[in-house]
């Protein structure tokens, strides 16, 4: 099963198109379809619900138009700014960008500069902070961070790929991370959760394997840096695993890694 059909099945529309404008803009094959799941569910070429009056010139949740958008673009300074099409460009000066490429009523034209924009954040701040960059909040970011993880191994694995996933962190918090393995999932055979610390202060994982109904197995991990060499503790997710929930504290700063082995 090749990327296009991976997107199919994953409920984005115009698959190929994705993948060539995606590549254009330089982003991440899997940040695009996070954007557009999350966004538009799926690439729907749809108006936003943001909180603003319509003025009667166009229907929220509806299809973007040419004419109605034209109608709320002269309206808009008086009505607020609505996201727009499956990128959901919604500041003014997003959607003027996709204007002087053709309209950001047009599905592409939308794409290629909502990729695009996605991508300078990427490059700026890194994945999870080019999420947040585009949406404003880190609630949106850490669900975005949740769904470019399913998508990354389900593209490594149309490419016959095993996959490594670093998640770096900072101070007490804690991580969801989906992760089917075995018996549970058609694409990934084993999977493998580690950790390490930055330091120069000791950090702590506590982690737990769970399967879509029930906790299967738990551990807690006591990292130490020594000599700037910190340890690595890890395990090998147990089958049926479909998801760990990590709660870490790293003073210094550290990282939970999460690998894969594709079948």
């Amino acid at each position: 099963m090749g990327r296009i059909d991976v997107l199919s099945q994953g409920g984005i529309l115009r698959a190929p198109e994705v993948v060539d404008l995606a590549a254009a803009a330089g982003l991440d094959l899997a940040a695009a379809a996070t954007l557009l799941a999350i966004e538009s569910n799926g690439g729907r070429n749809v108006w936003g619900s943001d909180g603003v009056s319509t003025g009667g010139v166009y229907v929220k949740g509806s299809e973007v138009t040419q004419a109605a958008y034209l109608r709320y673009k002269a309206a808009r300074s008086r009505l607020g700014a609505q996201g727009v099409g499956p990128t959901q460009l919604t500041s003014p000066g997003l959607q003027d960008r996709a204007d002087a490429r053709g309209g950001a009523w047009d599905w592409r034209v939308n794409c290629a500069v909502g990729f695009e924009i996605l991508a300078e954040f990427v490059a700026r701040y890194g994945m999870r902070g080019g999420f947040r960059a585009y949406n404003g909040t880190s609630a949106y970011a850490d669900a975005a961070m949740r769904r470019h993880a399913e998508w990354t191994a389900a593209l490594a694995t149309a490419r016959g790929e095993n996959m490594l996933e670093n998640h770096r962190v900072t101070g007490t918090g804690r991580l969801r991370l989906i992760c089917p393995v075995g018996s549970a999932s058609a694409i990934t055979a084993k999977g493998w959760l580690s950790a390490a610390a930055d330091g120069p202060t000791t950090g702590t994982v506590r982690w737990f394997a769970q399967s879509d109904t029930r906790g299967i197995a738990d551990g807690t991990w006591t990292i130490a840096v020594r000599q700037g060499l910190s340890d690595r503790p890890w395990v090998e997710l147990p089958d049926c695993t479909t998801q760990v929930d990590v709660q870490y504290q790293f003073t210094g700063g550290g990282v939970i890694a999460l690998e894969t082995q594709s079948r």
